[in-house]
């Protein structure tokens, strides 16, 4: 998951001023109190893995993950040529994550016309990434199938035995071109693959896409769902400046999916919000929060748990809150 949507400084600033001067206007600007329940679970999850500190949505990455003691993995998942769910964020190829047989830049195939193996021929863990300078490559890693994650993370827990089994947070990735065919093939694959693993109690599975919510839930109701969604250009200005932008709108998209989990980019967490979550028994996760601050802001916000790119760091933030020494 990633923002995609860059505010420049100057229509940002308009957006603030605009909102700042309209609530002076207003009596009606008052936020609603809420109040944090310190002493309830609380879901920490890494953000495809660890995204700061290994090559994404790899086995060093879950593996940092588990060492931060974090309760989830959240990684994302392509339907391949062969039938299978590899682990990747993209649905191509990505030539800033991967590099070919020749150490070149890989180029951006589309993930559904390759098989497992040939995928895996490709190194995605020598390059660093410019927006986490502490990034650690870990050169000639491979992708892996969601199969193999799990057996991955089976063997982690018989070695280390964490006080609690680890959960998992399956987001599935889809071509802009996707079919109601290509749907149904991929809840049929990820559910398949839960229910293999023996996870089913264990696993969230995740989406943009809305109509893959109820056609998991078809399958096995058991298994949570989690509604994603990010702001667009506008409506990410909007919501800087205070404004509730289309939140009401992605919360009825969240309800009408069968969400159990709406899990939105955090811009979207304020008080009314939370309050309309709440009366409509969702749970709320936030992605893209990195900064301690913020996520101190989510955690006095109430959420339900916190995706981040820097697990050790969620952690601690989170240990001291819980502690109340912040």
């Amino acid at each position: 998951m990633k923002l995609k949507c860059v505010f420049t400084s100057g229509i940002l600033s308009l957006a603030i001023s605009l909102g700042f001067l309209i609530c002076l206007s207003l009596t009606s600007c008052d936020q609603p109190r809420i109040i944090s329940d310190r002493d309830k679970p609380f879901d920490l999850q890494g953000h495809r893995g660890a995204r700061a500190k290994r090559p994404e949505n790899t086995l060093p990455a879950f593996k940092y993950c588990m060492d931060q003691k974090m309760t989830t993995i959240e990684l994302d998942t392509v339907v391949t040529k062969d039938r299978q769910l590899i682990v990747h964020h993209d649905t191509a190829l990505s030539g800033k994550l991967c590099l070919d047989l020749n150490g070149n830049p890989a180029e951006a195939v589309p993930i559904r016309d390759l098989t497992v193996e040939e995928l895996k021929q490709y190194d995605c863990g020598s390059l660093g990434n410019e927006d986490f300078p502490e990034l650690k490559p870990v050169p000639g890693t491979r992708l892996s199938t969601l199969e193999e994650v799990f057996d991955f993370v089976e063997e982690y827990e018989r070695e280390n035995q964490p006080e609690s089994r680890f959960r998992f947070n399956i987001e599935l990735k889809f071509p802009s071109d996707h079919s109601s065919n290509d749907i149904n093939e991929a809840a049929e694959l990820m559910v398949s693959a839960i229910e293999k693993a023996g996870l089913v109690e264990y696993s969230i599975v995740q989406c943009f896409v809305m109509d893959m919510l109820p056609a998991v839930r078809k399958l096995n109701p058991s298994i949570r769902l989690s509604a994603l969604f990010q702001p667009s250009y506008p409506q990410g200005a909007m919501l800087m400046a205070g404004f509730k932008a289309n939140s009401e709108e992605i919360m009825q998209k969240a309800i009408t999916a069968g969400a159990d989990i709406i899990s939105p980019y955090y811009l979207y967490v304020q008080p009314e919000f939370m309050l309309s979550a709440r009366s409509n028994q969702l749970k709320v996760i936030p992605w893209g929060i990195n900064d301690k601050d913020l996520m101190i802001k989510m955690m006095n916000l109430d959420v339900d748990g916190i995706i981040t790119d820097y697990p050790k760091r969620l952690y601690t933030t989170h240990h001291e809150w819980k502690s109340d020494d912040l």
